[in-house]
């Protein structure tokens, strides 16, 4: 989620799948994001103390029990827990710019419009902050996980690992889902491996189909690669931190969730990632010291076991029989046939019709990760995302067109109506602040946000 954040995870015994919130590109770009809509909430406030309080001592003893080994930096630090109906949240320290209002042993506020709440590490009031969504899982090992995760997403920059921006487009083609599907299987598959020689099969399958994916798709492995280092090793971490007796299993689990996603344009690290690092612990167990944070972890893994993987037809559809590819590709042709309907309605409406261009530069994001639908040339469709910038919020829950460069998010404007704080649209609200207002812009037809003169 930048700051990054998350929308509620995916249930897997109650484990989140996180959303990203991605805040801009300068400062912290970092976290984990489960956006949760706060639209018809109730408006009591859904913390409470006793559980806030341990879930802090919670993380405290998953952080104590690494003491530093997993990264060479204790994940300890600053947390909040936050309402995203009311804004008010729960920290276990006070701020350090302005002091917070104390209660016993923790300190309470409400945080500033401004500020996403989600899933993720934001800075705010002087301190980067592992910031949660309330209320918490309550099963394990979903809130373990979900402590490190955005744990590891407050530290990531110092240890050079920086959040970025990648789009993957590939991975709404045919070709891109019924690779990265056969993939998952693999890792799946190796992960669950007793046998020395079968996981190395297993890992040469899943580098198989990756490598067959990256020749078709020249700038994907580069993306990838990327996503991974972000998203990826923030699901890993959670996962080999959360002390889980039976990790492997829940995330060869996880795996199988994975394989019927709709969407992995913003998602799939989710779920290769922290394959790819548990695989590489088994492979090598001090990589984390060693690692060039410019390879990939695929490339790592491949380097470790000495494998030589190659990209042609041949050695895709040999390694492809082993994990119900002809199912798999009549599959993915079916849902090619819908996904260029859907893609053709989504264009007629934010890109062909009347729109409202927010202008988004510099602004703080939350989004869903698992509703994100590429539109290239153009950019990305979310199907939930935030934006809050100079001119106040845009809160969309149906569709807004995100520019490849993060500049402008495009709502469809027919039908679109005054509010007494801005307007509403088919899926969206803007909320303006008393100094700017909408002006026609440039293409006839479409407005935009301007500051008054």
């Amino acid at each position: 989620m930048a700051p990054a954040a998350h929308l509620r995870r995916s249930a897997e015994k109650g484990e989140t799948m996180a959303s990203r919130f991605i805040g801009g590109y300068a400062g912290l770009l970092a976290a984990s994001l489960l956006l949760l809509s706060a639209n018809g909430a109730a408006a009591r406030s859904r913390l409470d103390t006793g559980l806030a309080m341990a879930a802090f001592e919670h993380a405290q003893s998953l952080c104590e029990a690494d003491q530093g080994r997993a990264w060479g930096v204790s994940l300890c630090g600053p947390i909040i827990i936050a309402d995203p109906a009311t804004r008010e949240f729960i920290a276990n320290m006070d701020g350090a710019d302005a002091p917070l209002e104390r209660d016993g042993e923790v300190f309470k506020g409400r945080l500033p419009d401004t500020v996403p709440i989600a899933n993720t590490a934001a800075r705010w009031n002087g301190r980067v902050w592992t910031m949660l969504i309330a209320p918490l899982p309550k099963d394990e090992p979903a809130l373990s996980i979900l402590l490190m995760h955005e744990a590891w997403h407050r530290i990531q920059d110092q240890i050079g690992l920086a959040a970025v921006n990648a789009d993957q487009p590939q991975l709404a083609t045919e070709a891109g889902r019924l690779s990265l599907r056969l993939e998952l299987r693999a890792l799946s598959a190796a992960l669950a491996a007793t046998d020395p020689t079968e996981r190395r099969v297993a890992i040469g399958d899943a580098l198989t189909f990756r490598a067959w994916r990256h020749a078709r798709f020249p700038e994907s492995a580069t993306a990838e690669d990327a996503m991974e280092r972000h998203e990826g090793l923030a699901e890993y971490s959670g996962r080999i931190l959360s002390r889980d007796d039976a990790m492997i299993r829940h995330l060869t689990d996880h795996l199988g969730r994975g394989d019927r996603v709709r969407e992995y344009a913003r998602s799939f690290a989710y779920y290769t990632g922290p394959a790819y690092g548990v695989l590489l612990d088994a492979a090598s167990p001090d990589w984390k010291a060693t690692w060039d944070r410019r390879e990939g972890l695929s490339q790592m893994l491949s380097k470790t076991l000495g494998l030589t993987v190659t990209s042609d037809d041949e050695a895709f559809a040999a390694s492809g029989r082993r994990y119900g590819a002809a199912t798999v590709r009549a599959e993915e042709a079916a849902r090619a046939l819908e996904q260029s309907a859907r893609i053709a309605a989504l264009r007629a409406g934010l890109v062909e019709g009347s729109v409202l261009v927010a202008p988004v530069s510099g602004a703080n994001f939350s989004f869903d990760p698992n509703t994100v639908t590429p539109l290239p040339p153009e950019g990305a469709v979310y199907g939930v995302i935030r934006a809050a910038a100079d001119w106040g919020v845009l809160d969309v829950e149906k569709a807004a067109l995100l520019s490849r460069d993060w500049s402008r998010l495009s709502v469809a404007h027919n039908g679109a109506v005054p509010t007494k704080d801005g307007l509403k649209g088919d899926g969206w609200t803007l909320t303006l602040k008393p100094d700017w207002a909408l002006t026609p812009a440039p293409r006839d037809g479409d407005w935009t946000i301007r500051r008054r003169p």
